[in-house]
């Protein structure tokens, strides 16, 4: 979008699909909520950001992290054999007509006419996203002015591409509609709920139950004014499988919210019987093979590491071979083997934006042209004694990031790095990401372990690297360098230092793997489920019944040389 001033952007913002969040403030805002969480929590877990939803720009989901399995074809021999895979940070979509639309789509339209005339001849914009499941989103508007800038009616909604199942609907403003007579009672919602529901999901509906809601799950919304539609087969609960239904204080629709795996498949009869389940002690030699030990920093001044195991997978295990079962729902990471690396202990320090220019060309980096000046984020906004300095020259932007007036990052961005995919295969990202990081690295670094999630947003390669001390992993000691990914250039790093002074617990004196997956299971009892797995940048179509150990909820670590339970 081109608008001369704020108030007329925010008047355009409603009608434009092409407003995109910028990457770094992607960036800036997740890396600032990960300090934040890892302040509270003193864990070193990566916090996943969503920014941006379905119904923000139907054209990018520029914060959304999916695990995804796309594994290139073809890795070039590297320091050591590489299983990382590409993650892609945003989806793209592409914007088609509404004859286009699948018919099963176009029948669910039909429906949604049915309740909302006006729907049929307002506008509409019609887009398709590929994955993690094919779906359309569809944008409802009629202008009510010559001039186009006042809108008397903009909806949203959300369809399966294949069996044109509803799965979001979003009324913003909708003209003529009346209150509803009487109270809102959470009875009537209810009905109402089911009632709107039915021609969509018919008979269908029976297999979802009406749950309490959870208040982070609807926006703006208390527990009267929604309902949750949690579907369940053979009396298990089928993980993302759900709606959650939100009323307008006039007693209408406000919003319909899905999980990812919602409606994927519909044939109760599909669904591994529970007679078939195993025990869960079959099932819970698995979770030895996700208990990742780590060291974990402590102490008043910080200086000392403990050891910790820690669950570090999707929370689901396959309740017939006890195997990991990836979902959307994962954040987790996992590694690669050590890699030796030769530190070379450079540093440069930076007292102010003069010194800026100089701290970039010590990462290599041209700035002729460019003029520093200090960053106008305010100073809440930024770490513990950290300062950022910016340029901009033409279409090229730079950003040098400073701790305790150590360069410890820097960033540029140029608009064609939104363009195109990586064509340069991983295993070379990542041998030059390791010759630059290299020089760089404190002489204390030996070993490093490289994040298998390899994320992508356009061209942009992020690269993830871990320190390693006695064969185990220091997550707060992390790197992360990003390339363009086609042409190899290094556009960013983010660098972390070990303290001066810093002592390792003794890694050999640990428990093991299998004892310390008997404690967590102590404090987190396996429950069954169904889920969706995701293979290959997918949800498929064929649910799996697993064992759930409820990662989300378990809120402690082992500790890895006496065996305690250690709760947050």
């Amino acid at each position: 979008m081109n608008t001369p001033n704020d108030e007329q952007f925010f008047a355009a913002l409603p009608q434009s699909k092409d407003a995109e969040p910028r990457s770094e403030f992607v960036e800036a805002l997740e890396a600032k909520l990960v300090q934040r969480a890892r302040t509270k929590t003193n864990r070193s877990k990566r916090v996943v950001l969503k920014l941006a939803t379905w119904t923000v720009s139907a054209a990018t989901v520029a914060a959304a992290v999916w695990m995804m399995g796309v594994t290139p074809e073809m890795f070039t021999q590297s320091r050591v054999e590489s299983q990382a895979h590409l993650v892609p940070r945003s989806f793209s979509s592409t914007e088609i007509t509404e004859s286009e639309l699948s018919q099963a789509a176009i029948r669910t339209l039909e429906k949604l006419y049915e309740k909302y005339p006006p729907f049929r001849e307002s506008e509409k914009r019609v887009y398709v996203m590929k994955a993690p499941r094919e779906v359309y989103d569809i944008d409802f508007r009629t202008f009510s002015n010559k001039e186009r800038s006042e809108v008397s009616l903009y909806a949203r909604a959300k369809l399966d591409a294949k069996s044109g199942l509803l799965l979001g609907f979003d009324l913003e403003k909708i003209p003529g509609q009346e209150k509803v007579e009487g109270t809102l009672s959470k009875e009537r919602i209810e009905q109402q709920a089911k009632a709107f529901m039915e021609p969509f999901l018919g008979k269908n509906l029976e297999q979802y139950r009406i749950e309490q809601v959870d208040g982070q799950e609807g926006t703006d919304t208390v527990s009267h004014e929604a309902v949750r539609l949690q579907r369940y087969v053979n009396d298990v609960q089928v993980e993302g499988d759900n709606y959650v239904i939100g009323m307008s204080d006039g007693g209408h629709i406000r919003y319909i919210n899905s999980g990812d795996s919602t409606g994927m498949n519909l044939d109760a009869g599909q669904f591994p019987p529970i007679a078939e389940r195993p025990s869960p002690k079959k099932t819970e030699s698995g979770l030895a093979e996700v208990m990742q030990l780590t060291y974990v920093r402590v102490g008043k001044k910080d200086v000392d590491y403990v050891l910790r195991y820690r669950e570090n997978f999707s929370g689901y295990l396959d309740a017939r071979t006890g195997k990991e079962v990836k979902t959307t729902l994962w954040r987790g990471e996992s590694f690669g083997d050590s890699i030796a690396v030769k530190p070379g202990g450079k540093k440069t320090m930076v007292a102010s934006a003069k010194e800026a220019a100089a701290a970039m060309e010590f990462f290599g980096q041209k700035v002729e042209g460019f003029t520093f000046t200090g960053s106008n984020v305010p100073e809440y906004m930024m770490g513990d004694n950290q300062r950022e300095y910016q340029a901009k020259k033409g279409e090229r932007f730079m950003q040098l990031t400073t701790v305790n007036n150590r360069a410890a990052a820097f960033k540029i961005s140029y608009p064609e790095l939104r363009e195109g995919d990586p064509t340069l295969a991983v295993a070379e990202l990542q041998e030059r990401a390791i010759l630059f990081l290299e020089p760089y690295l404190d002489s204390r670094v030996k070993t490093i372990r490289m994040q298998e999630q390899v994320y992508v947003m356009g061209r942009q390669v992020e690269l993830n690297f871990v320190r390693e001390v006695n064969d185990v992993m220091v997550p707060d000691q992390f790197y992360k360098i990003m390339l363009d990914g086609q042409s190899g250039e290094i556009i960013g790093v983010n660098l972390t230092f070990p303290l001066e002074q810093e002592s390792f617990a003794d890694a050999s004196k640990v428990i093991s793997e299998k004892e310390a997956a008997q404690i967590y299971l102590q404090h987190n009892p396996l429950s069954s489920c169904y889920l969706f797995p995701l293979e290959n940048s997918r949800i498929q179509e064929q649910p799996v019944l697993v064992y759930s150990a409820e990662i989300l909820k378990s809120n402690g670590d082992v500790d890895a040389i006496t065996g305690e339970w250690l709760p947050y």
